[in-house]
């Protein structure tokens, strides 16, 4: 197995200060953020839905009161992480300290990952919210139409230059540098972008805003962001990410603790994508009840954090922390009763972000462990469906997830928080044990 480069060195020091820069970033841009989503009506729309489409009792009685709460908080956590990291780019450049965190070998990856799910899931949060209007959804789609030809077009622009120039690889650090020629690749995807921005200049405004409605956004009472796009967007994002740790790193094992390397050869890179797809995913299915998944993430982050600093990776320990410590200050607010929700552009950002950071330190046999709650939410999703279609709808839990299914057991919403924090923190330090004693 390749290892990231260890350099440049941090000291704790300097780790923990940086943390704390993102912490007091994120409280301090929290009230005037928490405007912002009042004043545009950025709330949370009430679910109606099940998974499969049935009614969510369960889920309104505990829940009805929360509708309208401000949502999309996630932009104030990854926004943080990315102004920090900002932050100890203009130290260095000033030259306070030697460098900054703006390392390709620790951070580069962590942070794509980051910002591509966090625009993924800030989308899908949008069109859940304006989808709920129909009349503002109507105002909206001649918009979203400029804004899908203008962006296509200036990818196709950059892209073009990036040819010309011979600065494809360097730009989209293509992984497949020295197999696959990337002037192919990138003739045949501007060539592709030219003519998908064609066909759509060439239709009529109602035909364009009747492609868009059909496949931007789901119809019915399940709002936000289609299946296909969201899938189709996760899957290249996933791709990309794990194409950099097979094709450009060379990762082809998996760490297994008291075992030794384990070789996948070439089926490292689907099991790349699987678990940052299945982490963003589980972390979204957590994020239910006020302070459940930020209490969860600054654990695993933590957790990560020292794992990365004990392997020698400081840079990449920073950016754990950082992250830690940016999801602590939106935590402060969120806590019961929550000021506002990380909504999807939070849960997948640093969901993804976070099976990332595992398959960086070679942890990732440990993840399971480290994020086990995540893990019994999303097991408790998938044997409830599979309950209902095998056994004619019949239910193992009362609701699911399964903080649902505490909820309906009378438990409380805090209480459950709490339980599963505990919970949380006993298995990640379990799992930090384990790293550390079979590193």
């Amino acid at each position: 197995m390749p290892i990231l480069p260890p350099r440049p060195d941090l000291s704790l020091l300097a780790i923990l200060g940086y943390a704390f820069v993102a912490f007091v970033i994120g409280l301090a841009l929290t009230p005037g953020f928490i405007s912002f989503l009042r004043r545009n009506k950025l709330g949370k729309q009430l679910r109606v839905e099940t998974v499969d489409g049935r009614e969510a009792t369960i889920f309104r009685k505990y829940h009805e009161k929360k509708f309208g709460t401000p949502t999309m908080g996630g932009i104030l956590m990854w926004g943080s992480i990315v102004l920090t990291i900002g932050f100890s780019r203009l130290l260095s450049y000033l030259g306070f300290v030697e460098n900054s965190l703006l390392q390709r070998g620790q951070v580069y990856i962590p942070l794509f990952t980051l910002i591509s799910l966090g625009v993924l899931g800030a989308i899908d949060d949008y069109l859940n919210i304006v989808g709920a209007n129909e009349e503002q959804w109507n105002r909206l789609l001649p918009k979203i139409r400029t804004w899908f030809i203008a962006a296509i077009c200036s990818v196709a622009v950059g892209l073009a230059v990036a040819l010309w120039s011979g600065s494809l690889h360097a730009l989209l650090m293509v992984p497949f540098a020295g197999r696959v020629d990337s002037g192919v690749i990138g003739i045949t995807v501007l060539f592709a972008l030219l003519l998908i921005a064609l066909l759509f200049l060439g239709f009529s405004g109602a035909v364009v805003d009747d492609i868009l409605r059909r496949f931007v956004m789901r119809e019915g009472k399940k709002r936000g962001l289609g299946v296909l796009p969201k899938i189709t967007s996760l899957l290249l994002l996933s791709f990309i990410a794990a194409g950099w740790f097979y094709f450009k790193n060379g990762y082809n094992t998996i760490d297994v603790p008291f075992h030794g390397e384990f070789v996948l050869g070439w089926w490292y890179l689907p099991f790349a994508m699987f678990v940052i797809i299945g982490t963003a995913n589980a972390v979204n299915v957590t994020d239910g009840l006020d302070g459940l998944a930020g209490g969860l993430l600054v654990i695993a982050f933590g957790s990560f954090a020292a794992l990365a600093f004990l392997s020698g990776l400081t840079v990449l320990a920073a950016f754990c922390a950082i992250a830690s410590a940016a999801v602590a200050a939106f935590l402060w607010h969120n806590v019961p009763p929550a000021l506002f929700f990380m909504g999807d552009t939070g849960s997948l950002a640093l969901g993804g972000t976070l099976g990332v950071i595992a398959l960086m330190t070679n942890q990732v046999i440990l993840l399971p462990l480290i994020g086990f709650v995540f893990v019994i939410e999303m097991l408790s999703v998938i044997i409830q469906l599979t309950s209902k279609k095998l056994r004619g709808g019949k239910k193992v839990f009362r609701a699911a997830p399964i903080h649902h299914h505490f909820e309906a057991l009378e438990w409380g919403e805090s209480k459950v928080t709490m339980r599963l924090w505990i919970i949380g923190a006993f298995c990640a330090v379990l799992g930090v044990i384990i790293g550390i004693y079979t590193r």
